[in-house]
């Protein structure tokens, strides 16, 4: 199976619609909302980096966990680094795509700040989290910056879907609110990989190249929709956002699904550079509601 088709598969179609995988829902993390709306150990907020020791190197959740040599960010030695797999169901998870090598995931001190470290070589992963709903406010904030960017990035483009920095939000919505269209193609999908996917996903990307903030379906699936929070973006450089993440929903999905705006049931970040083949290094900061 080519990349191209291992794409717009299952998950492929929803998360990796925009260079993440179709694989981080697996292995019983399922999205239906009830679940998620009912089990009170789901985090209101997404886990913080900077509560986390520096040094932990995630892995993806179906590899074991060993000692480590080296975190991300940073190229010298580490023996004391602990190198775990993303085994808590409540915390960040590390998700594959398969047949493509995973990113590298580790948290790291930045000037005294624990934040998240990837590494990216030609690989796409991301790390996700569920959320217990109804999560608190409608603003999201979170900080991120690049050492570097996909050479050929181009956002809408399938060959050039590669971004420094991903920040994405998945909604569930009840099947009364579904067309018919979509209800197959979700039930198709969810029987695919064995849990409910996700109806919509919205995906902020931190660019070097142009962009207006306009809404853009991803070349993938007209299920997941694009925003460049963050257009010509310098490597190296720390950037500050806040979303209002209801306006943005409404704005992408709202004339497709007519209603209140649902409340996320997950949040994922992640880079990819297995399009054009870049490598880059990636920084994430903590990621509040409020």
């Amino acid at each position: 199976m080519s990349r191209e088709r291992r794409r717009v598969v299952g998950w492929g179609g929803t998360l990796l619609a925009g260079g993440v995988c179709a694989a981080m829902m697996r292995s019983g993390h399922a999205l239906a909302q009830a679940d998620v709306g009912t089990d009170a150990r789901h985090a209101v907020q997404p886990p913080r980096f900077s509560d986390q020791p520096a040094g932990r190197v995630i892995l993806p959740s179906d590899e074991p966990g060993t000692a480590s040599d080296s975190t991300p960010g940073s190229r010298a030695p580490g023996p004391s680094a602990a190198r775990t797999a993303s085994d808590d169901r409540y915390d960040w998870r590390h998700r594959r795509v398969r047949g493509i090598a995973p990113n590298r995931y580790g948290l790291i001190n930045d000037q005294g700040t624990v934040v998240l470290g990837v590494e990216v070589s030609g690989s796409a992963s991301a790390l996700i989290a569920r959320l217990r709903t109804p999560v608190r406010g409608r603003h999201l904030a979170w900080r991120w910056r690049a050492d570097g960017f996909p050479p050929f990035a181009a956002v809408g483009q399938r060959d050039r879907d590669d971004f420094a920095a991903r920040v994405y939000l998945m909604f569930d919505l009840p099947d009364d609110r579904l067309s018919l269209a979509d209800r197959v193609v979700l039930g198709g999908a969810s029987l695919l990989q064995g849990e409910r996917v996700p109806a919509a996903t919205l995906v902020y990307l931190l660019h070097a190249g142009a962009g207006d903030d306009r809404p853009v379906p991803s070349p993938f699936t007209d299920r997941v929709v694009m925003r460049v929070a963050r257009a010509q973006a310098v490597a190296g450089q720390w950037y500050q956002e806040e979303r209002d993440w209801q306006q943005d929903f409404q704005r992408a999905f709202g004339s497709r699904y007519p209603g209140p705006t649902p409340d996320p049931v997950a949040i994922a970040v992640g880079s990819d550079g297995d399009q054009t083949g870049a490598v880059f290094s990636a920084r994430f900061g903590d990621l509040v509601f409020g």
